[in-house]
């Protein structure tokens, strides 16, 4: 496979030899720029030469995007909290204060970082440029405004995403830094590209995501427990990343405590013994502070895949965390599941939905929607749900899901029990209890 790596030119050779070193059987095809505006002409009537493209950074990609149209799969290396600590103690060992000035939009970056290296929020102060689309110009006078604020004493140095406003803060003397994505970064931008490349060769291997989220209990550490916090949640990291390296996922970490696994469902099957086994729960049950909440996705495309496994994510977060669910295409069922488990979510499709063929003649609703809200039932042990929650588990739209509760209410197999507020919209949503069973038919 042939990635090419499209980065500042004082970056490349340091990028290249770690792509030479990590991944031996890949081709790194350089695309070097010095400016950001160059892109556009650096690739036009290139993409040929690579069948992917790895940019250091979302505002490189989305640059080049707006003058050229992709024709192989495009990639920008995420930058994590981790890869803000190594600057962190670059500032901290050279005896400088923790007044930031930043053009970073991710604080939440900051405030993990600052909890994994123990400094409370009363001991520094982040200060955020406004976000703007890229301009070469505006880089100018972002420059500016940083050097006012570091002569005028407000500020002790810059955490920079853009190489020219390094140049330009560096001519002036003034301290700054660029946040550069981590090799970990890096290595799992690859890793991402290396599993899509291969799922577009092999059309019958699934696409599989694991979302994970660390529940941690609020009540057990206090305003002033950050580095307690931090240390134990570095722990949790270790061990995720562990998990996905045993199943060769690319693993992308989001905002504070939160993570993405990329791989193939045969991947994700073959190590947890078909669902059934879950060591990532125990061990951080055991070992740390924490549980998990783990949504384990399963679709034809990436996207379809991280949806389902952020909606699973959220199920277990509801159900109190530490536990995992699944969710594919006529999936839902929580995880670890017994060998009876698995069995049914093989064999589920005509059977099951066969059980209901009366039912879905005198309701008009379709067999396959009716099956899923009766399994939603059985496997989390509930029958009242919002409207939300059932369109989520039917894999429907909200608005496709009140017509067919509305069905459900004319025939007696709903009623209404109650409203709720939630975080999705701005009026509460109808609780219902669903009565459906099979022998109603």
């Amino acid at each position: 496979m042939k990635i090419g790596i499209v980065v500042p030119l004082e970056m490349l050779g340091e990028i290249t030899e770690f792509v030479k070193k990590e991944f031996p059987d890949l081709t790194a095809v350089p695309f070097p720029y010095r400016s950001i505006p160059e892109i556009p002409k650096i690739l036009s009537g290139q993409q040929n030469k690579a069948d992917a493209f790895l940019f250091l950074g979302e505002t490189a990609r989305r640059f080049a995007e707006s003058a050229i149209r992709p024709s192989a799969e495009w990639l920008a290396i995420p930058r994590s909290a981790s890869a803000l600590l190594r600057i962190l103690f670059r500032a901290s060992s050279a005896g400088m204060a923790m007044r930031i000035v930043t053009d970073c939009p991710r604080e939440d970056f900051f405030r993990l970082a600052f909890q994994e290296i123990g400094i409370p929020p009363e001991q520094y102060e982040v200060t955020l440029l406004s976000a703007r689309s890229y301009d070469e110009a505006r880089l100018r006078e972002e420059a500016d405004r940083i050097e006012a604020l570091w002569r005028s004493g407000k500020i002790d140095f810059c955490v920079t995403i853009f190489f020219n406003i390094r140049d330009l803060l560096l001519e002036r003397h003034v301290p700054v830094y660029v946040l550069q994505p981590s090799f970990e970064d890096i290595r799992g931008g690859i890793e991402r590209l290396i599993l899509s490349h291969e799922l577009r060769l092999s059309r019958n291997s699934q696409l599989a995501v694991i979302a994970v989220k660390t529940d941690i209990p609020e009540d057990r550490f206090p305003a002033d427990s950050g580095y307690e916090l931090a240390f134990a949640q570095l722990h949790v990291t270790k061990r995720i990343y562990q998990f996905a390296r045993a199943i060769q996922a690319a693993c992308i970490e989001l905002a504070p405590a939160e993570y993405l696994l990329f791989t193939t469902r045969s991947l994700v099957e073959s190590g947890t013994a078909q669902y059934r086994r879950l060591p990532l729960l125990d061990t951080v049950r055991r070992e740390t502070p924490f549980t998990l909440s783990v949504g384990f996705g399963l679709g034809a495309t990436a996207e379809e895949a991280k949806l389902h496994a952020q909606r699973a994510m959220a199920h277990a977060a509801a159900s109190g965390g530490g536990r995992a669910f699944l969710i594919g295409s006529g999936i839902f069922s929580p995880a670890p599941m017994s060998r009876n488990d698995r069995q049914d979510q093989q064999t589920e499709s005509r059977p099951y939905q066969e059980a209901f063929l009366s039912l879905a003649k005198r309701t008009g609703i379709s067999l396959r929607v009716l099956a899923r809200l009766h399994r939603a039932m059985t496997d989390t042990g509930r029958r009242r749900f919002t409207s939300a929650e059932l369109a989520d588990l039917a894999e429907i739209t909200p608005r496709t899901m009140n017509r067919i509760l509305q069905k459900l209410l004319d025939h007696g197999l709903a009623r209404e029990t109650g409203r709720q507020f939630t975080a999705r919209t701005g009026r509460p949503s109808r609780i219902l209890e669903l009565l459906i069973r099979p022998e109603d038919n």
